[in-house]
């Protein structure tokens, strides 16, 4: 509860190890496990912001662990990666994509490697998106999870589809505390918490079940990688990073960057997913020039298709990894 540390893997070529990078200038943890140090790189980029999983990943990538060294990474602002004196002004879209590039030029000179497979969720996929735009020639593969296009359409979207699930339903309550907070762009995270619950109580939310946010913060309390004071300001960075982040999240629309890109891409989307509701992402998808390019749907999930149909999701990855 009190020391945190990642358990060993067997195997005199395993890789196990949780370790603290000086990143863009700032202390930021990478947590990096495997069976055989000659197997790939693959870099997850979790979403939020600030929703940092090295608390809690381990138990949901043993697989991938089998073919990959696999990197989790608290990014600035988040989980063991928070700091109450990090400054605001370094939480910007342009410095996290720096960062992206300074992780990955680390791992591939760390293992020898030429290039990496990448994992965006979320909001990490819009930051993955941009990373193999600007940088093509570090990354092997990218896998869009959860993809956002355009922060301000989704979340327009959202809002109406998840109020049309409530007048559907009859729900009074949730009409009521919907039409008050009006659309968005909200002004108040407390808004933000009324749209997050009822995407939730509707099966659109973080998984379609409502199971997994519970899941999350068991596996939080009972982390290795964790102490007790880290879940603590695990809470505190999600509130730090979106509140810094939140608004140039808003402008961000992929659609008027990115074109083209010379990295093969799949994205994987959940098919209940009102968090990111898929309009918005497949005109994005469906303009996009890439080597190639594929649309997968996972027919029980919602916001974290990786996380409720996690057999299904790995075997995609270990599907990609036989083409190289």
């Amino acid at each position: 509860m009190f020391k945190r540390y990642t358990p060993k893997i067997e195997g005199s070529n395993s890789v196990a190890e949780l370790k603290k990078l000086t990143i863009g200038g700032v202390d930021q943890w990478l947590l990096i496990r495997g069976e055989n140090k000659n197997n790939p790189l693959l870099l997850m980029i979790h979403g939020g912001p600030g929703a940092a999983q090295i608390g809690f990943n381990r138990d949901y990538q043993q697989e991938l662990e089998k073919h990959f060294i696999v990197v989790n990474w608290d990014q600035r602002g988040a989980g063991l990666s928070y700091s109450k004196n990090l400054p605001k002004e370094t939480m910007t879209v342009d410095q996290f994509l720096s960062d992206t590039i300074e992780v990955t030029t680390y791992l591939k000179k760390a293992y020898q490697k030429e290039s990496i497979f990448l994992i965006g969720h979320s909001w990490g996929s819009m930051l993955g998106l941009l990373a193999i735009h600007v940088h093509p020639e570090h990354f092997t593969h990218y896998f869009g999870v959860a993809q956002v296009a355009s922060m301000k359409a989704t979340e327009e979207l959202s809002y109406e589809l998840i109020l049309k699930k409530a007048t559907e339903l009859n729900d009074q309550k949730a009409i009521k505390e919907l039409t008050q907070i009006g659309k968005p762009p909200w002004n108040s995270l407390k808004h933000d918490k009324v749209h997050q619950k009822y995407l939730e109580l509707f099966g659109g939310g973080i998984s379609h079940d409502g199971k997994l946010v519970k899941e999350f913060i068991r596996k939080l309390l009972k982390s290795k990688e964790y102490t007790f004071f880290d879940a603590i300001n695990h809470v505190k960075g999600q509130l730090f990073s979106m509140k810094t982040m939140i608004n140039e999240l808003r402008e961000l629309d992929l659609k008027n960057i990115i074109q083209k890109v010379e990295v093969p891409i799949t994205m994987i989307m959940g098919k209940h997913d009102l968090t990111v509701p898929h309009a918005p992402t497949q005109a994005f998808f469906d303009q996009l020039v890439a080597p190639s390019k594929e649309w997968i749907s996972f027919e029980n999930s919602a916001h974290s298709p990786n996380y409720e149909e996690l057999e299904k999701f790995t075997q995609v990855v270990l599907d990609r990894l036989k083409g190289y």
